[in-house]
């Protein structure tokens, strides 16, 4: 019975720990917003391993230029075929409108369509519980990413 309850405070305890590190700043005279999402641990969510997972391709490291817009995202697979990794965005903030409390970044048409070549089709990860989006349209031409004012250092 020790066993099976040390077993059950160990793995809980793991998981309390487990997390994704997400940092956005401004850089570059406040001109451009730089985003760093890191998994750490080895316990799901991986938010950096959900954001390689939507973008195009199968190689280890990912990477996006495109306007201004930079991703580039390192993954790898663990034992239980989960994946995890590591990514960092640069966007311009002249790009950004602000919607509310939420900066959000929108592209339509061949501006957007550039940039969803990089997506699989139909795109949408979510990161922080939901407060930060990254949405890739194909069919309809369209890219959104949104990311709440106040998370954003200044």
């Amino acid at each position: 019975m020790k066993t099976c309850l040390s077993l059950f405070v160990l793995l809980f305890s793991v998981s309390a720990f487990s997390q994704t590190h997400f940092n956005a700043v401004l850089i570059k005279d406040l001109n451009v917003l730089s985003i760093s999402v890191e998994d750490d641990g080895m316990i799901p969510p991986f938010e950096a391993g959900m954001l390689w997972s939507s973008m195009a391709g199968i190689e280890e490291r990912k990477y996006i230029d495109e306007n201004g817009f930079s991703l580039e995202c390192d993954a790898i697979r663990n034992g239980t075929n989960d994946i995890y990794g590591s990514c960092t965005f640069n966007i311009p903030m002249k790009g950004f409108q602000k919607i509310g409390d939420v900066q959000v970044y929108k592209l339509k048409g061949t501006a957007a369509a550039k940039l969803n070549r990089y997506f699989v089709d139909s795109a949408y990860v979510s990161l922080q519980n939901g407060k930060v989006y990254l949405s890739s349209h194909n069919t309809t031409r369209e890219f959104f990413f949104g990311i709440p004012d106040n998370m954003i250092q200044r």
